[in-house]
């Protein structure tokens, strides 16, 4: 049996950092080893993933040796300084900030729309869209396959973790007051009460 990737996820105690977390507990069978990271501030800080307590590692250039791939959860400048840091040591950097999105050595990749271009990585580095970008090109990629789309006008209200944790914490004291439960503590709750929700989809990247 081959190993199991070794994953680094940077930003592991941010807004996004802990609902990256979360959904990385829904699919333990994927990873081996989950390496926690974050500033020196939080360092010796233990959070849990796959049902155990993980000890957070100040950043370094050292806490990528021996990492396949590394999720960067961070500001973008923390990401221009460290995520090239990472794919130099051989670490395929997946970013999920603004840094890398108009760099044209860098694949701007949606896991169900374009998969393919994440082969191609002059820069060790994989980008992604905004939030909002990313919740809806899904369906408009699926559109255009079937129809050829021109042209398309947005109006965007961009998510509340664009705020960071005080947003996130915010809206779920709001929900609660409206809706008298514990909805937005976990990925994809929000849709409990329309019915909709599903169990935990399989991992576009298996």
């Amino acid at each position: 049996m081959s190993r199991k990737p070794t994953l680094a996820v940077v930003g592991a105690t941010g807004a996004v950092g802990t609902v990256m977390l979360q959904i990385l507990s829904q699919h333990a069978d994927i990873w081996g080893e989950i390496r926690l990271v974050a500033s020196p501030r939080s360092a010796g800080r233990k959070l849990a993933v796959r049902g155990e307590e993980i000890e957070v590692l100040a950043l370094s250039e050292d806490v990528f040796d021996g990492v396949d791939v590394a999720m960067f959860d961070v500001p973008d400048e923390v990401a221009a300084q460290w995520a090239p840091v990472a794919a130099a040591k051989g670490v395929v950097v997946v970013d999920n900030s603004a840094a890398f999105r108009l760099d044209p050595d860098v694949p701007l990749v949606v896991p169900e729309v374009n998969p393919h271009a994440a082969r191609v990585r002059p820069r060790g580095i994989v980008a992604n869209p905004n939030c909002t970008t990313l919740s809806m090109i899904v369906a408009i990629g699926a559109l255009h396959a079937e129809f050829g789309l021109r042209e398309l006008v947005v109006s965007s209200y961009q998510a509340v973790s664009g705020a960071g944790r005080e947003g996130v914490e915010t809206l779920r004291r709001q929900l609660k007051l409206v809706t008298g439960t514990e909805l937005g503590t976990s990925p994809g709750d929000v849709r409990r009460p329309s019915g909709t929700t599903r169990g935990p989809s399989r991992s576009p990247w298996r």
